[in-house]
């Protein structure tokens, strides 16, 4: 596996962590990151290894898997 797979995982780890936060912060009741529930924290995890799980099984995939990753 090449340096630029990790890359790839981590900038798509870095985005789905980023989602629910961002979403979370326009709410009008949450003033900064102490307001943020454990839900959303909760959220923003699962949706990172999620992220990470995918771009990195994906280029695991054995060659006669078909991926426009690649």
């Amino acid at each position: 596996m090449s340096i630029q797979y990790l890359v790839k995982a981590i900038v798509a780890g870095a985005i789905a962590f980023l989602g629910p936060i961002a979403g979370a912060l326009a709410l009008p009741d949450v003033v900064g990151f102490g307001d943020l529930t454990a839900g959303v924290w909760v959220a923003a995890v699962v949706a990172l290894l999620l992220a990470l799980g995918a771009i990195l099984g994906l280029q695991a995939a054995p060659p006669t898997v078909s991926t426009s990753i690649r």
